[in-house]
């Protein structure tokens, strides 16, 4: 039986050809499918004739190229994110399509979680500055006031101001504190679109593994990258939830700060009427009594001391 010929090339031998190349395409995209991206298609003898096997090949290289690249980088810029390095952005250039959509998403959620990080650091350290602030000047009320236990009559005047500066210091932080509990707030707000951005990456991945799905055997490799880009964000979520969970407990804090500077207020009062009575003294009656005690004013400013400290700690911890 006579062979129809291609050139030099039996229909047969040509046959043989483009099975051996479809087996190695279907390979490659096997592993593509496992998680091997760095697969390609290539090197058989003979295909580099035949200009349909050169473009079957030339195109699933490509596809795969760009698959990897966009994998490997969103990695590192989502890894850098966590990290805390926000200088790093996936580029878009010769992306498209659902590769384009998810790099911007991606980059979005990288700008907007350097923001809520700096936010919070921001916050973090105007905390410890007014920590700072209020140690030095409440605590150094405290020992004012331990002092002019033992000199009341040439202390009647400082007991007075002491006791006004460690109001309006108490007034300071309590406003510091509700700002700091509306910077929470903001951050919040921050979070919630990371969260949003995350869905949204979430429904681009969907899309690709449906398109995937419906290219069959070729689009194996699709459904592999659509898979890295639900965990990509899923792992945005997760950061966005350490920064949720750091910012309800800055909240707490301010929270629990804004308490113990009441309590503050409420001891504040107290020395007011201990400083009246001083002041009587000193206008001429008997004093505190036959043996001039005046452990109250000691108990004061040493509970003074004991909230404040708890206060610090709250608020560096």
């Amino acid at each position: 039986m006579k062979l129809f010929t291609r050139g030099a090339r039996s229909v047969t031998d040509e046959a043989a050809l483009y099975r051996d190349v479809v087996r190695q395409v279907a390979e490659v995209c096997d592993r593509a499918a496992a998680g091997d991206l760095e697969a390609r298609v290539g090197g058989i003898a003979g295909a580099a004739a035949v200009p349909e096997l050169v473009q079957l090949e030339n195109s699933v290289n490509r596809s795969l190229d760009v698959s990897d690249a966009f994998v490997r980088e969103a990695g590192e810029v989502l890894t850098a994110a966590a990290e805390g390095r926000f200088h790093r952005r996936l580029l878009t250039g010769g992306l498209g399509g659902a590769f384009r959509h998810s790099a911007a998403a991606i980059n979005a959620g990288r700008t907007t979680m350097r923001a809520g990080s700096s936010v919070v650091e921001e916050a973090r350290t105007a905390r410890l500055a007014l920590a700072d602030e209020f140690e030095a000047g409440v605590l150094g009320v405290s020992e004012q006031l331990a002092t002019a236990s033992t000199e009341l009559s040439a202390s009647a005047q400082g007991l007075a101001t002491a006791a006004g500066a460690a109001s309006t210091e108490a007034d300071r932080a309590t406003l510091t504190m509700q700002a700091l509990t509306e910077a929470s707030r903001e951050i919040q707000q921050v979070v919630s679109v990371i969260n949003a951005i995350a869905d949204q990456t979430r429904l681009l991945a969907l899309n690709a593994t449906i398109e995937a799905a419906r290219a069959g055997e070729a689009g194996k490799g699709f459904a592999v990258v659509a898979a890295e880009v639900k965990e990509l964000a899923d792992q945005s979520a997760r950061a966005t939830e350490q920064v949720s969970q750091r910012v309800d407990s800055i909240r707490q804090n301010a929270q629990d700060a804004v308490s113990a500077i009441s309590g503050v207020g409420v001891t504040i009062g107290e020395m007011n009427g201990l400083v009246d009575g001083v002041r009587t003294a000193v206008d001429g009656s008997a004093g505190w009594g036959p043996t001039g005690d005046t452990t109250g004013l000691s108990q004061l400013a040493e509970e003074l001391r004991t909230q404040i400290s708890a206060f610090l700690a709250g608020m560096r911890s």
